[in-house]
């Protein structure tokens, strides 16, 4: 850009300066000469902050993914956790495209860090200091171009008003996550909150080009929840009922068909177990810190004996301009 700048500036003062042959009279010319200057001091300047604006728009992004999985409780779940985390990291170059020297992985206890050192060598134990610890070594690392995901695996807890992720030594809650994340300054945040009561996070959380997903809804569901294992599933492609794939039928692979598969998948397991759904993820992602169940007119409709099921809608209408789902569609990922 400065190269650019400077031949225009040059060719702005060449015309400033005297022509060959030409008898110069400077009174009586300075305005003329003023007239012929301005319009092309004002393109100097537009053709200048056009060249900035192209530089700053093609500076290449990156993807930040921070996995974050809680106390496992037992052993039952930490075989399953550890799995969970060994898939979705599986997950971040090829489909998330983030590379491997801006993941970072904290597991629940020393047992996990252990079983993980042959496929992510540098995950660490996780506890509010080492969280907060990776979210300020990311925000003096990371460009305002770039993008930073977080994604929560474990379990967590509703007490007096306050949904508590549990990790060793201290617990830590939305209030604390958002001021972690405060210094970040980024394109793009994503939090895909995969464990119980974590629709209370919702609020603390929203913001512009913020995406925030969260398994269940707040005030209504407490129990565990299947989306972590579901999300790993339906990532590494095993062991899942749906596949990742274009479901809103927009021509790209997004975060919201992400969303919509692990929901598909949630909805197949329930279904396949015979129990009721006690989980009902929500997205946010307009920034008013309500989340809407957008799975809702993409799950399947059991037919009823006598009755005649509606038309299916036009999936690619049922996300309109600027409403919860806008913003996730325009993230996107590979397969």
């Amino acid at each position: 850009m400065k190269i650019r700048v400077e031949r225009l500036s040059s060719i702005a003062q060449s015309i400033d300066g005297d022509f060959p042959g030409e008898v110069v009279n400077h009174r009586c010319c300075r305005t003329e000469r003023l007239r012929t200057i301005a319009p092309l001091l004002f393109l100097v300047v537009v053709l200048a902050g056009n060249a900035f604006a192209n530089e700053t728009s093609e500076l290449p992004s990156k993807r930040w993914l921070i996995v974050v999985c809680g106390l496992p409780g037992d052993d039952g779940h930490r075989e399953k956790l550890t799995t969970a985390v060994r898939k979705i990291s599986a997950a971040a170059d090829p489909i998330f495209q983030v590379e491997n020297a801006r993941l970072t992985v904290l597991a629940g206890d020393e047992q996990m860090v252990s079983d993980l050192q042959s496929d992510i060598p540098n995950a660490a134990v996780c506890t509010g200091e080492s969280v907060a610890a990776v979210i300020d070594n990311v925000s003096k690392q990371i460009q305002p171009q770039d993008s930073c995901w977080v994604i929560l695996l474990g379990h967590s807890q509703f007490y007096a008003g306050r949904s508590s992720f549990n990790v060793q030594d201290r617990d830590f809650d939305a209030t604390d996550l958002a001021k972690w994340m405060k210094p970040i300054q980024c394109r793009e945040r994503l939090y895909f909150l995969t464990m119980p009561v974590s629709g209370f996070w919702l609020k603390p959380l929203c913001g512009p080009q913020t995406v925030i997903i969260a398994a269940t809804e707040a005030g209504a569901e407490y129990t565990a929840t299947e989306m972590p294992y579901a999300l790993a599933d339906v990532l590494s492609g095993t062991q899942a009922k749906q596949a990742l794939e274009d479901i809103d039928q927009d021509g790209q692979l997004s975060i919201l068909d992400l969303y919509l598969a692990v929901n598909l998948e949630i909805d197949a397991r329930f279904k396949s177990l015979e129990r009721l759904q006690t989980e009902h993820a929500q997205l946010d992602d307009n920034g008013d810190g309500i989340g809407k169940e957008l799975q809702e007119p993409y799950l399947p409709v059991a037919a009823v004996e006598g009755e005649t099921l509606p038309p299916e809608p036009v999936k690619t209408r049922l996300i309109t301009v600027n409403s919860d789902g806008d913003y996730a569609r325009s993230i996107l990922i590979t397969k």
